[in-house]
Formats: structure tokens, sequence, C-alpha cells
């Protein structure tokens, strides 16, 4: 080894890979892709003139050379995280104004937010509910995709896991026990329609013609309440439904679901690379790809973790 210090990218991503063992998940938290994340390390390694890994067939593990350097390193990244915090309060504004959804604030973002704040511990984050017109003013804007957020410049964020939601006294009066049952009884949909249920029956191996929704809502707030309410079987977001399901107020008659694509976008300010704005869509997009509750299987049955599982 030289005198010289190592490659700094090098460094960030071997704590970032040794943090989670594993390079899919550091990639994203990086935002570069794996092989990048691969060859910082590999190059890290080379200047060492150690193995930081053991690379297994299953597994990625520290080796002892790599949890020694890692232990070394620990402080002076303490004090590099001290130094950088510190920079970026002088330069950029502490106020960080986010607009969505509710329902998205409420179910997912507000139990994880804490997370993110670690790393920026003397900014202000203000959360701006979406309503009928569009927040001014805001570093980071999730809304439903449509064709005028599109026109705007929204890029896709993420898709949306649905599952049929129902009360349990629905599901006994309509004696829900197979998934063919659905097309007799009461659906609700979300306007404009996204075609959810026609994917759900398709990932259930059902060609049937899906009968017209007998209740439709264009908030999915509304559509919860009116499952809530008994009116019909709703297809709900895993990540507006959660808490209703462990409380016992609704329930999976069937546990099966679709994805519907392209759901909600993000529109963002112009940043430059130090921006905590892009810092926050970084951390967004890394926590939404280790979720449950968002996939990328379109039209696919898929597996539905458990309502008494952590968010």
């Amino acid at each position: 080894m030289t005198g010289r210090l190592p490659s700094l990218r090098g460094i960030e991503a071997f704590v970032c890979v040794a943090e989670v063992l594993n390079l899919r998940v550091a990639s994203e938290r990086l935002n570069v892709s794996i092989s990048a994340v691969s060859h910082r390390i590999q190059a890290l390694e080379e200047e060492l003139g150690v193995k930081l890994f053991v690379r297994g067939k299953r597994a990625l593990q520290l080796s002892p050379a790599g949890s020694d350097y890692l232990e070394r390193l620990k402080p002076g990244l303490q004090a590099l995280r001290a130094a950088t915090h510190a920079a970026r309060d002088d330069v950029h504004s502490p106020v960080l104004r986010i607009a969505g959804p509710s329902f998205f604030f409420d179910q997912w973002l507000l139990p994880r937010l804490d997370n993110f704040r670690k790393d920026w511990p003397k900014i202000r984050i203000e959360l701006l509910t979406l309503g009928r017109k569009r927040a001014t003013g805001t570093d980071v804007t999730i809304l439903p995709m449509s064709p005028s957020a599109i026109h705007d410049g929204a890029e896709p964020l993420f898709e949306l896991l649905v599952t049929p939601v129902c009360t349990p006294a629905f599901a006994s009066r309509y004696e829900l026990r197979q998934i063919r049952d659905l097309l007799t009884v009461p659906l609700i949909d979300i306007v404009p329609s996204s075609n959810a249920w026609s994917l759900l029956f398709l990932a259930a191996g059902l060609e049937a013609e899906v009968p017209e929704p007998a209740y439709a809502a264009d908030s999915p707030v509304t559509l919860c309440q009116m499952a809530l309410n008994g009116l019909g079987v709703a297809l709900a977001a895993n990540v507006l439904v959660d808490a209703h399901l462990r409380q016992g107020l609704l329930m999976r008659p069937f546990d099966i679901g679709c994805v519907v694509p392209t759901a909600f976008g993000l529109v963002a300010r112009e940043w430059d690379a130090r921006s905590m704005a892009r810092a926050f869509v970084r951390w967004l997009r890394a926590e939404m790809a280790a979720s449950v509750q968002f996939s990328s299987t379109v039209g696919q049955e898929i597996e539905i973790p458990p309502h008494d599982a952590a968010p």
C-alpha cells in the first residue's frame, strides 16, 4: 500500500455494503449500479492488499480484515459526517419542503422519516398535504401520475401493491370462499380506473369478464372508508390499510394481490449534488426498494405479507 489515502468512493461503498451485507441494497442507497459498487470495493481491496469480504454462494460477510478496517474507520467517518453536515448547514436552506398524499405520509413515510433525519439532524422538514391545488415552493412533490404530471416532468416513483379487502361482516354475509366469488359481490374501484381489478383476476387465472364496480372514489382514503363501511370489496394499497388489518376492522378474504403500475411520480426542483432534496430522493428510493409494500412485478400473483408484519 502506498502512502496516499484510498479513494473516498471506495471507502463509502465498503462502509455501505458492510452495514447491509447486500450489494443490491447498497447500490440503491448510493444511487449507483451494483457493478459500480463491486468495482469500487475491488479497487479498494487491491489498494489495501487485503480481502474485505468473504463472498459465499448465498451470503456476503465481512472478512476478519474487513471487520477490523470498519472499526478503525468509524471515528474518522463520524468526523467526516459532522464536517459535511456543518458545511451543508452553512450553504443550504435548513428547510426541506415535501408535498404528497396524506395517506402516504401517515401510513408509510412518518414511521421511517426519523431514519432520514439522523443524517440531517439540523434541518426542518415540512410535510404539505396535496389537495386540489399543487403545492408551490416545494423541494420534492410526490403525486399521482397523470398526463399533466408527466408534462410537468414527473418521474415514476413507485408502484402500489393492492389487495382485496373488506370487513369481516361483509365476507361472512356474502360467504366469500373462492376468488371467483368476487365476481358476484359489490366491488369498489378508484377513479380514474387503474384496471387493477382486471389485473387481479388475471393473476388469479380467471378469464371471466370483470363486472362493473358498484362504487368508485377519486381518493384512496375514501375508497378505504367505503370498505370500512361495508359497502363492498375494495382493491386497496397495503400502505393504506395495514393499520385497519392489524386492528381487525378489515380483512383480506384472499391472499392475492397485484401491482398498479407507475401509480405515483416525483417532481423535484433543480438541485445540485450536495442538496438535501437530492439526498431525500435517494433515501426514499432505497427505502422503497426494501419495503414489502411496493413491488415491480405487474400482473402476477404475489405473496402477500402478513398484516401484523412491521411496516
